[in-house]
């Protein structure tokens, strides 16, 4: 490992080097400078003798004198160096010229080797000037190019140490924001041994245990935890490796005495030399905790009732239908619906139904043993899953819950009667699945309300074919919609005091291609269940404008009525839909009446009075139909848009034997000659009835008493025939009053 002793060695032997390397370089280039001054001494002489050679010989003297001087500078240019080959050509012509000193062309030829030596000078004077530069460039370029790497290796090192500091700073930043995060931050710190004891707690102790750091430490983490814990937590420590860590979820006590739940890491460090144990870091996740058991019971449990939800009772059922080791537990579905609820929300709105459902959910729970489950499936739909339960004892507890159920409930100081329904369905594990149990349930309480409701009914085979028919009644009952299976057949209304017929009421009909010609008992429930009602109750308002619109060319210009239903009238475009009907038929619309139940007034009575309102203003008439079964009332009648009141069948068939019922039935007729609407008695079967009707001045009627519903063609016979072969007033026989109101 290099110590930083060797750093001043380092540089003293770099800069010995480095003066030797310039000293060196200094003493090349002085050699290499100073290898020209002899050749320029040598030029000197030569240039010297030329001269002299010259000078004689353009002053046409003898050359007589000019030897000396020509020897002694042959014998000087030999001291400086010059090669005796190069002075054998001006010696050997001085020489000439010695012999013969008058000889001017001896003279010349002197002139010639000398200027032939000063070439020769000249061009050793060129070489020795190319070498210089040579070596000048030569030194140059491997200076530089050591200064490059000298200067490269420098700035290598330099980056070296620079980020040898970064780093070193880095780390200690990193520790000292490190140990700023554990001395500050909000999740607790511990690092303990085996036996769990503490050799460090961060400060954040205090703000989630309530207890200093420092009186934590050398104590036992486990003494906080919670038995359980304490076991789970020492398992871990037993079986984690070095290096591995795990997640942990730990219950543990707060100073003040409360459980705190507890959410982090826990990391084998004890081969870490600066650690050398366990560091667990953890947080108060009490209050998450919290929140996602009761969104977890929100997702499970129905929000009304507090009873499981549909999704979970389905998972209860699936895994109590898986078999296990054992003898095979018995286990019973029970369905509960409760009867006619829907009356409840239209007459006393939903804020009440939901308090009733709220009060029946109470009972369900409380009548539920330990290990078994109830549910509210949705609406009025609830549901019993009883484990380890024979056939026999699910219906005595079936028939409890109804018992339970139909005990008054009062709210707002109100009583409300309230019935319920109960299918039960056997479940053997292994053999039938959890949609399987629960619809054969669903099928025996339809089977239980068609026995009259507020009962009990166990499932069998033949239910569920009875509900197989139903489905498949259904599936048909959408075609035959779009499929021309439908037909109207058509109730004529007379006035009683002369029979005369003023209008039909449009019933339909459906022409089955299997089962033949169906009531609308047989399938108007069916399509108010599934919604189809619209499309079934908007097609007969069609096609009932039509054929009235036909009828107007009689004299007695026919008015036509259609029943409304609920689903049909809170439509935002229901309006659109009869201004539509009336416009394609060219039917006027004070012949169109549009009858409504009061359950169907009562439903969304703001929506429905702008509705009606608005139609009335176009010249459609209003009806309420079945008055009298429902929630009747003055106030809904004085604030209702209507000009028609249709009393019910069940006061019309007491008014001839039963005088309180005549009584009844009489005063409702006078209410509405009050209200200046127009009455209508409904189920008019007996000449006694149409008799005494007219007694107390009611001024129409209708049943089988003149017709029963007749297709298009009877309409016609019906107005073909004489008045009086309806039933008009030469037939009704005399009655007297029972009871005048």
């Amino acid at each position: 490992m290099r110590t930083n002793a060797d750093s001043p060695i380092r540089v003293t032997i770099t800069s010995l080097f480095t003066i030797a390397l310039v000293v060196a370089e200094f003493a090349l280039l002085v050699g290499v400078y100073r290898r020209t001054e002899p050749v320029q001494r040598q030029e000197l002489l030569q240039a010297r003798m030329e001269q002299q050679v010259t000078d004689t010989i353009a002053l046409s003297q003898d050359g007589a004198g000019l030897l000396p001087r020509t020897f002694r500078a042959l014998d000087g240019l030999a001291g400086a160096g010059v090669s005796r080959e190069d002075l054998a050509g001006p010696r050997e012509a001085a020489d000439a010229l010695a012999a013969s000193p008058a000889d001017p062309q001896r003279l010349v030829t002197l002139s010639d080797q000398a200027r032939v030596l000063g070439r020769t000078l000249t061009d050793r004077h060129q070489a020795l000037d190319r070498q210089a530069r040579m070596i000048y460039a030569s030194l140059l370029i491997i200076v530089s190019i050591g200064w490059f790497a000298w200067f490269r290796r420098l700035v290598q090192r330099h980056r070296a140490l620079q980020q040898a500091v970064t780093e070193r700073e880095a780390v200690t930043a990193g520790e000292q924001r490190l140990l700023a995060l554990v001395q500050n931050g909000t999740d607790v710190v511990t690092v303990f041994d085996l036996d769990t004891r503490t050799s460090y707690v961060s400060p954040s102790a205090k703000a989630v245990l309530g207890v200093p750091a420092e009186q934590l430490i050398n104590t036992r983490l486990a003494a906080l935890l919670q038995p359980e814990d304490v076991n789970r937590l020492v398992h871990l420590l037993a079986t984690l490796r070095a290096g591995e860590d795990a997640a942990v979820k730990l219950w543990m006590r707060h100073a003040d005495g409360r459980l705190l739940v507890i959410e982090g890491m826990l990391a084998n460090l004890l081969h870490e030399e600066v650690v050398g144990g366990f560091v667990l870091t953890f947080r108060d996740v009490t209050e998450r905790h919290a929140l996602e058991e009761r969104l977890t019971h929100q997702a499970f449990h129905d929000s009304l009732t507090g009873l499981a939800n549909r999704q979970l009772f389905a998972d209860r059922l699936s895994h109590a239908l898986v078999r296990r080791p054992g003898p095979t537990r018995s286990l019973v579905v029970l369905f509960i619906d409760l009867d006619d609820f829907k009356n409840i929300n239209d007459r006393l709105g939903h804020g009440t139904g939901d308090k009733v459902l709220e009060v029946i959910g109470r009972r369900i729970r409380g009548a539920t043993r330990a290990g078994d489950t109830a549910a509210r499936l949705g609406g009025d739909e609830f549901a019993v899953l009883l484990e380890s339960s024979t056939l026999s004892e699910a219906e005595a507890r079936a028939q409890q819950l109804v018992d339970l159920i139909a005990e008054p409930i009062v709210i707002d100081d109100a009583r409300m009667p309230v019935t319920a329904s109960v299918g039960l369905a056997e479940a053997v594990p292994g053999e039938i699945s959890s949609e399987e149990a629960l619809r054969n349930a669903d099928v025996a309480m339809y089977s239980a309300k068609d026995r009259g409701k507020s009962t009990v009914a166990a499932y069998d085979s033949r239910l569920h074919a009875e509900a197989l028919d139903r489905l498949e009644l259904r599936a048909d009952l959408q075609r035959a919609i779009f499929g021309n299976e439908l037909v109207l057949h058509y109730q004529p209304t007379v006035e009683l005091e002369t029979g005369k017929i003023v209008g039909f009421e449009a019933l339909v009909r459906w022409q089955h291609p299997v089962r033949g010609l169906l009531s609308p008992a047989a399938f108007v429930p069916m399509a108010e269940e599934t919604g189809l009602v619209v499309q079934l109750n908007t097609w007969v308002l069609f096609q009932a404008c039509r054929f009235a619109a036909a009828l107007q060319g009689d004299w007695r210009r026919p008015s036509m009525a259609v029943n409304i239903s609920a689903q049909q009238l809170v439509r935002s475009d229901f309006v659109e839909q009869v201004d539509r009907a009336l416009t394609e038929s060219g039917l006027p619309a004070d012949r169109l009446t549009l009858e409504i139940t009061e359950s169907v007034v009562l439903h969304d009575l703001e929506d429905v009075i702008p509705r009606l309102s608005h139609l009335r203003s176009r010249g459609v008439r209003v009806a309420v139909d079945d008055f009298g079964t429902g929630y009747s009332s003055l106030a809904y009648l004085t604030e209702l848009p209507i000009d028609v009141l249709k009393v019910d069948k069940s006061f019309i068939d007491r008014v001839a034997s039963d005088a309180q019922g005549a009584s009844v039935t009489e005063a409702i007729i006078a209410m509405s000659h009050t209200m200046n609407l127009s009455t209508v008695a409904e189920g008019v079967e007996v000449a006694e009835q149409a008799a005494w009707l007219r007694q107390v001045r009611c001024p129409i009627g209708q049943g089988y008493y003149w017709s029963r519903p007749v297709d298009e063609d009877g309409v016609h016979d019906l107005l073909a025939r004489p008045t009086n072969e309806l039933g008009g007033s030469a037939d009704l026989v005399s009655y007297r009053t029972v009871a005048p109101f």
